[in-house]
């Protein structure tokens, strides 16, 4: 049984869709917002758990850029060492799909990456990948983990929905939902999906984070900022170069993965605690290309 579940990984992975999933049983509790944060420290973490009405419920949390950040393994490490159990659940999606599907999710909410031209976007979501040093720290931490690929999240998600309870002790899930969430759109109007993406920033920092989970969630709001991509024209392409370092990072991904973790279903992975970490390294004898 486990004290605490936390999702990594980059964004356009899967994790709105796995945040609905989960949220939608009793015993998988989250904070009211889905956001990038999580829980640093063992002290706000026993605050958070005393919230809990104590029949077995899990505390969780979706923090999509804490694959990136350089405090996670420390943090993670320090609430193994208060006794707590800690379940990550890494998000790993083909590369260059991810890329692509970045790409056109930064340029529909005018984020200022995709303001600034076509190929500052592309490099920016390059520089943002999934890199085999990364994983490789998440696979160091005093922590099991937890690999779902995106194809095992999206395409076979009553296999992942039996391994995530039956992980962390709690009863199977009485209903899956299907509704696909976040798919690839293209913004209405430039101007008015910047309005809004700034809108939305100031919502944020002004501390109203319920209003805009809400407004962020419905489909009223949703219809009237974007409209479905048109067709493959309007797929965003990437450069030799950045293919060639997509690639090189997702066959190194792959080779921690596979190398260090049992495979528990098709594109289900997991690494327990305690497990010697030589194959972790693996991938370094594999071709390493930077941006």
């Amino acid at each position: 049984m486990y004290d605490y579940l936390l999702v990594v990984g980059p964004g356009r992975s899967g994790s709105e869709f796995l945040y609905r999933l989960l949220r939608g049983h009793p015993n998988f509790v989250f904070p009211e917002i889905k956001e990038r944060y999580y829980y640093r420290s063992p002290r706000a973490f026993r605050r958070a758990r005393r919230r809990l009405d104590g029949r077995g419920q899990l505390l969780c949390d979706v923090a999509n850029l804490a694959y990136a950040d350089a405090k996670l393994s420390r943090s993670v490490d320090d609430l193994g060492e208060e006794g707590f159990r800690v379940l990550l659940v890494v998000l790993l999606r083909d590369h260059r799909d991810r890329a692509i599907s970045m790409m056109q999710f930064r340029r529909s909410r005018a984020e200022l990456s995709a303001l600034l031209g076509a190929r500052r976007l592309e490099a920016a979501v390059v520089r943002d990948r999934l890199t085999p040093e990364r994983l490789a720290d998440i696979f160091r931490t005093n922590a099991d983990v937890l690999t779902l690929s995106f194809s095992a999240l999206t395409q076979d998600t009553d296999a992942v929905m039996d391994v995530l309870p039956s992980l962390c002790g709690a009863p199977k899930f009485d209903r899956t939902p299907r509704q696909a969430v976040n798919q690839a759109v293209r913004a209405r109007s430039l101007w008015l999906s910047t309005f809004g993406h700034w809108c939305g920033f100031t919502l944020r920092h002004l501390g109203f984070r319920r209003l805009l989970q809400r407004i962020k969630e419905n489909e009223a709001v949703n219809k009237a900022f974007f409209v479905p991509l048109a067709d493959d024209a309007e797929r965003p392409r990437l450069s030799q170069e950045s293919l060639k370092i997509l690639d090189a990072s997702a066959v190194a991904c792959r080779c921690i993965v596979k190398n260090s973790s049992r495979q528990v279903r098709e594109g289900i992975y997991l690494r327990k605690t305690g497990q010697p970490d030589d194959a972790i390294y693996d991938y370094r004898a594999l071709p390493r290309l930077t941006p």
